[in-house]
């Protein structure tokens, strides 16, 4: 009955008597109902057979009771993402349980394994709080400790548990170092210790004996260590998932890596390795889907080689000293989602090699020394979600192309030497059109935005610029814009930061801007803006050192501006103010000239015999019945 909503139901205390009349009931799936109250232990003792109880994510408050044990038949139990307290009682003839997500438990190993738990394989309480403590989990397969809030040392007893094959204590505060002889247990396949505050080298030679599929040490203080004892490696270690990150590696990449011909996920991120990318490495690894090697000191050009890697679906080489050109090899790659070649010193024109591409979501190109147009096929990319293309030398227009991606969240152009008007037809863009919460795809997290700061660009805003009104941020400053802040941004709900600065608008501030309720961040300095700051208490939270105003000599009430004293009144005002004066004279004189046709008319009329005066009044109805009926 998962996803069967017994929110109703479950608030009678005997919810649960039909299902306690099922005495042969083997499964009870009860997950994801939105269950409130007990468990219900009255009901489930009825039923002599039953062998799993899965009521994972609903909202039962109560603790487990240890008359459980009386179903001698139970084997597994699934209680996680629920609002459980207290301990897990003794119940011995479960080989599987999960209490997962329920921050009120308190989890004591000691006293949990005082007695033999002799079946028990699959043991999971993450996101639960777990004294530190470990004991002799003897048939332990299983333990997940995900984000316990744990601290102190990893006790080397661990490594008595023999029959582990996965551990999982990541997002804790351990320290001290790792017990190398966790990585000599023979059945260990999963390790994943990353995101604690342990210490301690973990040479390469030693995990080369052990028979891990995925290792994570990211972020934890480690260093993985680099040694020479690898030449002869054992062809047993043949991991599918190595993540190194910020694990002070230094050197070259590991030579031995182009064995690992099992290897579909190699994250080195944030290290101090040198040195070219092994073509080495590249050539024997076709099976690779993500290589992230960014934030490193690598050098040379990329591999051609790197088209071999035909699987690779995330490719990250940001951040390094790479130069030369993108290899037209890579067009192999046609399954590529997420590519990063940020931070480098590449060069040339935009990679043509890109437009074959078609699954791409993610392009970041930005801080090279690509040059030249942006080309027209970017606009056939229709999967691409973020692109960022800043602080390189790329010049011309922005294609029209680009306004054409409908699934486009975040766009930056900024700082490069495009020119000409920003394109009309903004509405395309769909993505930026609705309100989004924050999106990550893959490993990244972008907002949605447009940001297009310090170029050349010319012309005037244009007005459909407002109909991207689920994008928070808008960044047109630092470029040749001219004409008026179009009255429609203020219809943008969504914006956080507006940043027009630098640029040669003119006339006031629209008072509309003041009604964003989620404006952050404003800045209009220096611009050709006149008039009066708008009054409203918002403004002036938002920069009350009037910064977001300076440069605007004409402006009233800026640190540098006009006094207002003195300030003539403005243009809109003026010709609102001559707009009325000349609407009242114009009603004047329409109403005198009616009042004396009409007049005319009447006597006309009845100078006149009756079949005139009624074809007369026949005509008017005619064409009254036509102004009526007529389309504007």
């Amino acid at each position: 009955m998962t996803g069967v909503d017994l929110s109703k139901s479950s608030e009678s205390f005997h919810w649960a008597k039909p299902v306690s009349r099922l005495s042969n009931l083997i499964l009870l799936q009860l997950s994801n109902c939105n269950i409130s109250g007990r468990i219900p232990i009255g009901q489930l003792l009825n039923l002599t057979s039953l062998s799993v109880v899965d009521m994972h994510s609903n909202i039962l408050t109560s603790t487990i009771l240890d008359m459980l044990s009386n179903i001698t038949t139970l084997s597994a139990l699934d209680f996680s993402g629920n609002n459980l307290d207290g301990h897990i009682p003794y119940l011995p003839q479960l080989e599987h349980l999960y209490v997962s997500s329920n921050l009120a438990m308190t989890i004591n190993l000691v006293s949990m394994f005082s007695a033999s738990w002799a079946k028990l394989k699959f043991l999971d309480i993450s996101f639960t709080h777990v004294p530190v403590s470990m004991s002799s989990l003897i048939s332990l397969q299983y333990l997940s400790l995900i984000q316990n809030g744990l601290r102190g040392y990893i006790p080397t007893s661990i490594c008595q548990i023999l029959s582990l094959e996965y551990l999982n204590i990541e997002w804790n505060d351990l320290t001290g170092r790792l017990p190398l002889c966790i990585l000599q247990l023979p059945k260990l396949s999963y390790l994943s210790v990353n995101k604690n505050n342990r210490n301690g080298n973990v040479p390469l030679s030693l995990l080369q004996k052990s028979r891990l599929d995925l290792i994570s040490f990211g972020i934890n203080g480690l260093s993985v260590e680099n040694d020479d004892q690898y030449q002869h490696a054992v062809q047993s270690f043949q991991p599918k998932v190595l993540e190194f990150t910020s694990c002070n590696m230094r050197g070259e990449i590991p030579e031995f890596f182009s064995n690992l011909t099992s290897l579909m996920i190699l994250i080195l991120v944030n290290n101090s390795l040198s040195g070219a990318i092994l073509y080495l490495l590249l050539f024997s690894l076709p099976s690779l889907s993500v290589l992230d090697l960014s934030n490193n000191s690598l050098s040379g050009t990329i591999p051609h080689s790197l088209g071999n890697c035909k699987s690779l679906i995330y490719l990250s080489l940001g951040q390094n000293k790479l130069t030369g050109s993108v290899p037209e090899e890579l067009e192999r790659i046609t399954s590529l989602r997420y590519l990063d070649l940020n931070g480098n010193e590449f060069e040339g024109s935009f990679p043509t090699v890109i437009e074959k591409f078609q699954e791409l979501e993610i392009l970041n190109l930005a801080g090279n020394r690509f040059k030249g147009r942006i080309p027209k096929f970017i606009g056939d990319l229709q999967h691409l979600r973020i692109l960022v293309l800043a602080s390189n030398s790329f010049n011309e227009s922005i294609p029209e192309g680009v306004m054409k991606l409908e699934n486009l969240q975040f766009i930056s152009l900024s700082r490069n030497k495009l020119s000409c008007p920003i394109p009309e037809n903004l509405e395309r863009l769909k993505k930026m059109t609705k309100t989004q919460n924050q999106t990550t795809i893959l490993v990244y997290s972008y907002n949605t935005g447009f940001d297009v700061l310090s170029n050349a660009l010319a012309g005037k805003i244009p007005e459909k610029t407002s109909l991207l009104n689920g994008i928070p941020f808008l960044n047109l400053s630092h470029n040749n814009l001219t004409g008026l802040i179009p009255k429609t941004i203020g219809e943008m709900i969504s914006l956080e930061s507006l940043d027009l600065s630098y640029n040669q608008l003119t006339d006031e501030i629209l008072v509309t801007l003041a009604m964003l309720d989620c404006l952050a961040y404003l800045n209009l300095s220096y611009n050709n803006l006149r008039g009066r700051i708008p009054t409203n208490p918002h403004f002036y939270t938002l920069h009350p050192d009037g910064t977001a105003y300076i440069g605007n000599r004409y402006l009233c009430g800026s640190v540098d501006g006009m006094n207002c004293s003195k300030i003539v009144p403005s243009t809109n005002e003026t010709t609102e103010n001559r707009y009325d004066q000349e609407n009242v004279l114009f009603i004047g004189v329409i109403f005198s000239s009616f009042v004396t046709g009409i007049s005319g008319v009447f006597l006309l009329l009845y100078l006149i015999n009756d079949n005139w005066r009624n074809r007369y009044w026949r005509a008017v109805d005619r064409i009254v019945l036509k102004i009526v009926n007529s389309k504007p």
